[in-house]
């Protein structure tokens, strides 16, 4: 499989102290989302292509001591999402190496082995790991990619805006300093083609 992602913009995110996962949205209207966060989704959406259909909008602030960690740790996909049979990542979501469909079922195949999806990622702290490349093998459970041989990471810088595909690998560390860490991600739909 290939990790891919790029960088597409700057964006400096508000100190909001909340988690709010997977709010459904148009993509071209931005209909669905809290009115909060529509110019905040539109500054992401700048600079990527053929965005259609029904993202998922996901966003995760909290007040972090040193070495705590804000999301999942361990190298990890997160995979395409289905709202009717899925739940995901974060507090009370899958976890790396358990829950989510079996390897090897319809549903697995559908959110980790897939080439099509994408993600947009960004970060007011620099506490996120990501690798780049082609690897041998294919997610596991809840999006592991532990058993795979991976090179060598780099650090997602703060405030800016990371563009993805379906199978880029990252791992989120604890903080190195407290810290008001704040995340917003968009999840793509499963047949978005990543084009960069």
């Amino acid at each position: 499989m290939y990790s891919k992602v790029s960088i597409v913009g700057d964006l400096t995110l508000p100190l909001v102290e909340e988690e709010t996962s997977m709010i459904p949205f148009d993509l071209e209207t931005l209909n669905g989302l809290p009115s909060e966060y529509i110019d905040l989704v539109s500054n992401l959406l700048k600079g990527i292509v053929g965005l259609c259909g029904t993202a998922y909008f996901t966003i995760h602030g909290k007040v972090l001591k040193k070495s705590e960690t804000l999301r999942r740790g361990a190298p990890h996909t997160d995979g395409n999402y289905e709202p009717l049979y899925m739940s995901f990542g974060g507090n009370g979501g899958w976890k790396i190496g358990q829950n989510g469909p079996d390897v090897g079922s319809a549903l697995h195949k559908r959110q980790y082995d897939s080439d099509k999806g994408g993600i947009i990622l960004v970060s007011n702290f620099e506490s996120c790991l990501g690798w780049e490349g082609e690897y041998e093998g294919l997610p596991m459970n809840g999006g592991d990619c532990t058993h795979i041989k991976l090179n060598t990471p780099f650090m997602l810088k703060a405030n800016k805006v990371y563009y993805g595909n379906n199978h880029f690998i990252h791992e989120s560390l604890p903080v190195s300093e407290d810290v008001h860490r704040v995340m917003v991600r968009i999840t793509l739909p499963e047949y978005h083609q990543y084009l960069m």
